[in-house]
């Protein structure tokens, strides 16, 4: 049975650690061209020579995220996925900071359960978008988020390295304009 609940930092004193790992054989290839006229940017979607593969460690309440609120999905009493986001006032929007399935939970409905939730407290705060950022290599995430009203708002080239391009870990912004 899946459970949602929220956390508290206070909860954690030595932190609360959020493991990041997925595959993927599809990847979005980022092309940038600059002309006389200003700019032109093409997101074509592309395989993978052999599956790419991320792994990072990382810490669900980060200091420099002021009022976050973190989610936990338990099923049958076990974590089996985290979302944790934050109200950017000074430009009204939610920020989701994380959302992470475990992979032995994925494809359960947990992350869409998850979303609802953000949603749902977006609209109880009065937000008016819901922004997140993901990598161009991370072609499931970006499924699942198109699946869930989000578009394509920006992108950073040299979010990571210099050779994001390159690396095919391009950091995309998405969106979802809310009614307001």
């Amino acid at each position: 049975m899946l459970q949602i609940k929220r956390i508290y930092k206070e909860d954690f004193p030595n932190g609360k650690k959020i493991i990041y790992q997925y595959s993927s054989d599809n990847y979005y290839d980022v092309s940038y061209k600059e002309s006389e006229n200003g700019w032109v940017m093409d997101f074509t979607l592309k395989p993978f020579n052999r599956p790419f593969h991320k792994y990072l460690e990382g810490e669900i309440f980060e200091e420099y995220i002021e009022d976050i609120e973190c989610y936990i999905a338990e099923f049958d009493g076990k974590e089996a996925g985290i979302v944790s986001f934050s109200h950017e006032e000074w430009n009204n929007v939610l920020r989701i900071n994380d959302i992470h399935i475990d992979q032995s939970h994925q494809h359960k409905g947990i992350g869409s359960k998850l979303m609802a939730l953000v949603k749902k407290r977006a609209a109880e705060k009065g937000v008016r978008a819901i922004v997140l950022e993901t990598q161009t290599s991370n072609y499931s995430a970006i499924q699942f988020y198109r699946k869930n009203g989000f578009n394509l708002i920006g992108c950073d080239l040299l979010s990571y390295s210099n050779n994001d391009i390159e690396k095919r870990e391009v950091r995309v912004e998405m969106g979802l304009v809310l009614e307001t």
